[in-house]
């Protein structure tokens, strides 16, 4: 015969993975200045399935300096992610930080 007793209720835990779905992050990159430099970036996201909202790339002497801002991401994630643009060969230098625009106000 069946065993018929119900699971147990699951157990409500946060997900940080999904804490701040609607948060706003911008990375700060120093890379080399090398040609594949924004195809391994932008690979790295396409295989996370995220894209960027903004983009600047400078280049200054051997170095690309590049800025990227990409919303709906928890800060969990764009943690674990900095950390993975780290690990890029290229990249030499990594800093984030969280746009908090619920501080803004509107004007009338």
């Amino acid at each position: 015969m069946p065993d018929t007793t119900p699971f147990p209720a699951a157990h409500s835990r946060r997900d940080p993975w999904q804490d701040r779905p609607d948060a706003c992050v911008e990375y700060q990159l120093r890379t080399d200045a090398e040609a594949d430099v924004l195809c391994r970036l932008l690979g790295l996201f396409a295989q996370l399935q995220l894209l960027p909202e903004a983009l600047h790339m400078q280049r200054l002497q051997d170095d690309l300096h590049i800025s990227l801002r990409l919303p709906g991401i928890s800060l969990h994630r764009a943690g674990v992610l900095a950390q993975k643009l780290r690990g890029l060969v290229c990249v030499w230098e990594v800093t984030w930080q969280h746009l908090d625009h619920s501080l803004e106000t509107e004007v009338a």
